[in-house]
């Protein structure tokens, strides 16, 4: 029997209870990569209960720097680990990827020393990173874009006439948004009147609402897609139901059948604002559609001609 202040009296066993219901509770979590990961996608990937634009991409970087540092606790990971990691992963994987990778890791690591007093520093620090890589400039033409129009149009899933690849891809062509903007569409984030869709602050990758203006053949294209869903019940039903792979693949597969190179599904999002460049939109025009904060990333994916500009000057 244990008798403390204020008369509270606790025998042996609970006393022994106690201590060890309160160890449990405030036990640290084991200070590795994987189980952190899920901690560090919630609290900083995750808003209000809904995932971060990038959410995907993040959870799959750190998944691959787990594969490596396994059950290496962060405060054992030595900048000589990363040095390995980089030149082991850059037999695998392209430079941009590998940087992406170890910038992430490197944000992780004073996440976890600073808000989960992890005794751990930033040793990516010291490591050179791999060279960025070159910016894409490779734009499909119109009839580029009319070819892989007609080949994945025969994919399976179809949506009012046509199949969700080729409503995704003529979306992505018309409003340069990305993939994972595009599959959370809901009837609900589209003003018609207005002619903008309404993004959240949780479905962009820079975490910053915005509204996406509409051309008339996103605009039409949306109204039909939205036909018979006028009820409220389906207000928050998303538009398509194809997975994020699933579109980059039926768009791989349309530009292999059409015999194009070096392109991707993102490759529309070039494609898109270099095309609005092309037209004369300015800087601050080309930002609404884009969303770009940053007017030099701006630029990585404004690919205008020389040619072009001149055509303006007259």
């Amino acid at each position: 029997m244990a008798t403390y202040g204020a008369g509270f009296t606790l025998t042996i066993e609970e006393a022994e209870q106690w201590s060890s219901d309160c160890e449990k509770k405030f036990k640290k979590l084991e200070s590795t990569i994987k189980a952190l990961s899920p901690v560090y996608l919630e609290e900083v990937l995750t808003k209000n209960g809904k995932q971060r634009g990038g959410y995907d991409s993040i959870r799959n970087r750190l998944m691959n720097l787990d594969r490596f540092f396994d059950s290496t606790p962060l405060e054992k990971i030595t900048s000589e680990n990363v040095a390995t990691y980089k030149v082991e992963r850059l037999k695998k994987a392209a430079n941009g990827t590998v940087r992406l990778e170890l910038q992430l890791l490197s944000r992780f690591l004073r996440w976890a020393a600073s808000e989960k007093g992890v005794a751990c520093n930033d040793v990516v620090k010291p490591v050179r990173l791999p060279e960025a890589g070159k910016p894409r400039d490779k734009i499909l033409t119109p009839m580029q874009y009319q070819m892989i129009l007609e080949r994945v149009d025969t994919c399976r899933s179809r949506l009012q006439g046509m199949s969700e690849a080729k409503a995704i891809i003529i979306l992505a062509w018309e409003t340069a948004m990305r993939r994972g903007e595009i599959l959370a569409l809901t009837p609900s984030m589209i003003d018609f009147r207005q002619r903008v869709i309404h993004l959240a602050d949780h479905q962009t990758k820079n975490a910053e609402a915005r509204d996406v203006p509409l051309s008339s053949t996103a605009l039409d294209l949306l109204k039909s897609l939205c036909e018979g869903r006028e009820e409220e019940r389906y207000r928050y039903t998303k538009l398509f139901s194809l997975r994020p792979y699933s579109v980059s693949q039926a768009f791989r597969r349309a530009c292999k059948e059409s015999r194009i190179e070096g392109v991707c599904f993102h490759s529309l999002r070039h494609t898109c604002i270099t095309r609005y460049a092309e037209k004369g939109l300015n800087t601050i025009q080309l930002q609404c559609i884009s969303g770009h904060k940053d007017i030099t990333m701006l630029a990585r994916y404004s690919h205008i001609k020389a040619s072009s500009v001149a055509a303006l000057m007259e």
